[in-house]
């Protein structure tokens, strides 16, 4: 059985999410995001930083959402949620599938590291106020690349909308999903429409 170690408004909830598009049966082990819970001994041994997600598949521990999200598609999507692979269309998947983590989870995690997770005398401002300069622009981006789409590659779900869902659920969370971005808007609000989506998210 597929455990997934996961707190609420964290990564993890890419997997829930995958999971439940997917069909993918998971027993849910839900953590406070305390050191009480996250640094416990118990948890480090499974993943050593003491973050979240971690998953554990009949021993398999696994630490990294998009990893994890690789893994879990290969697994058990059986060619859904995923262009063809080897194909140009493939090709631009990945890319908005890594693009998620690599690239626009940067200055979100900025946003949230100075903003509300450190203690106050450990926040930057400057930081912060960078980083959602830096978001804005990732928005203008997808914001044109979603002109006449309805998802990231087309008309059609994929795993890297799952990738991408999560970080602008961040991005609702900090304000930042304004009317300057219509298309972004609009795209989140069918994400946010999905019975998967709200499961994860509840």
């Amino acid at each position: 059985m597929l455990k997934i170690y996961h707190a609420p408004n964290t990564r993890s909830l890419r997997l829930i999410w995958l999971c439940e598009e997917l069909g993918i049966p998971y027993d849910l082990q839900t953590l406070k995001f305390t050191a009480e819970d996250l640094q416990s001994e118990k948890y480090l041994a499974l993943h050593p930083l003491g973050k979240v997600p971690s998953i554990d598949e009949d021993g398999l521990v696994l630490n990294e959402s998009g990893a994890i999200a690789q893994y879990l598609m290969a697994k058990h999507g059986k060619g859904r949620l995923e262009p063809e692979p080897g194909t140009a269309e493939y090709g631009k998947y990945l890319q908005w599938f890594h693009f998620a983590e690599a690239t626009f989870m940067v200055p979100l995690g900025n946003i949230a590291q100075h903003t509300f997770v450190r203690p106050e005398d450990q926040r930057i401002p400057q930081v912060a106020a960078e980083s959602v300069e830096s978001a804005k622009k990732i928005l203008g981006i997808l914001d044109k690349e979603l002109a006449g789409k309805d998802f990231i590659c087309g008309k059609a779900l994929t795993a890297a909308d799952i990738m991408l869902g999560y970080d602008l659920f961040l991005c609702k969370m900090f304000g930042l999903l304004s009317d300057d971005y219509p298309n972004v808007g609009s795209y989140f609000n069918r994400l946010a429409s999905r019975d998967a989506f709200k499961k994860a998210t509840a």
